[in-house]
């Protein structure tokens, strides 16, 4: 960030913007600024004591998106609805895609120099026999948090075309560490999974790094970019991470049906931005004691 940015940062109370948010805060130049958008003034005064300027207000409100817009110069959208009980597809599909291409449009008319996009590697849907590269076809068929994020990225395609906004994209992989529950409260999804299926996944410092370099980084105008550990993580191994231990007699002859599904090659980060993974793999964050 520049001395005359200032990053405003939307979902900054959700799992990734609470642990982006301070970051963004040790990590800016004099004179730049960190702006949150949040939904109460309790939340507000903890930001604003920690050196952020905080904006009482909704995502899915146009007047409380304005306000939280003036004077801004580079849009960070972490806020994302996923997680939960009663969360339904349409309030995914409300803040995902509605709230967040709304924001865009808005940004491009304020005068917003770019706009970062927080998106997830499920976009890509079912495997193509060989890791995901980002000008594949975004094709999922998966209900929504998936397809909110899919539609929301095409919409913000159709924008750019309109408006000349630059618009940068990460599609993280599964995020983890720092004590984010994710892993644990995942568990569910795993218990049909082969004892040795892998899942890519990214840890929360690596996230803040990704997003810090679409921030800086000159000539990426339309870019989107893979963001994802080394290695992937077995199923057998996200048990023994949250100090479970996984059915092996109930998993053994289980076989993986698509072993390329959520599999993305991460040359482009790696290329353009620069990004390598502070945490190669679940197990060297464990070893860190950084889950």
């Amino acid at each position: 960030m520049s001395e005359l940015d200032t990053v405003l940062v939307t979902g900054a109370t959700g799992q990734v913007g609470r642990r982006l948010v301070p970051r963004l805060l040790s990590w800016r130049e004099p004179g730049a600024q960190v702006r949150v958008l949040v939904r109460t003034q309790e939340a507000a005064d903890a930001f604003a004591a920690a050196g952020a300027q905080a904006v009482v207000g909704d995502l899915r409100n146009i007047e409380d998106r304005k306000r939280a817009l003036d004077g801004v110069s580079v849009v960070v959208n972490s806020a994302a609805t996923f997680r939960g009980r009663n969360v339904t597809e349409d309030d995914m599909n409300a803040v995902n895609r509605d709230a967040a291409v709304a924001l865009a449009r808005e940004s491009a008319e304020a005068g917003v120099r770019r706009f970062v996009q927080i998106s997830t590697n499920l976009v890509y849907g079912a495997g193509v026999g060989r890791p995901a590269v980002e000008d594949d076809e975004l094709r999922t068929e998966m209900r929504g948090y998936p397809s909110s994020k899919r539609e929301c990225e095409l919409e913000l395609a159709r924008l750019r075309e309109e408006s000349g906004l630059d618009i940068v994209t990460l599609r993280l992989a599964f995020v983890y560490g720092e004590g984010d529950p994710h892993i644990a409260e995942s568990l569910p999804r795993f218990t049909s999974w082969a004892a040795h299926q892998r899942m890519q996944m990214v840890h929360h410092a690596d996230v803040a790094q990704a997003v810090i370099r679409a921030i800086r980084t000159q000539g990426i105008d339309g870019r989107s970019f893979n963001i994802a550990d080394d290695g992937g993580t077995t199923g057998f191994e996200l048990y023994e991470l949250v100090g479970q231990h996984m059915d092996l007699a109930a998993a053994a002859g289980r076989t993986v049906e698509d072993p390329w599904f959520g599999v993305t090659d991460t040359s482009r980060a790696e290329r353009e931005l620069g990004f390598r993974p502070l945490y190669p793999s679940a197990r060297s964050a464990q070893r860190a004691g950084a889950l």
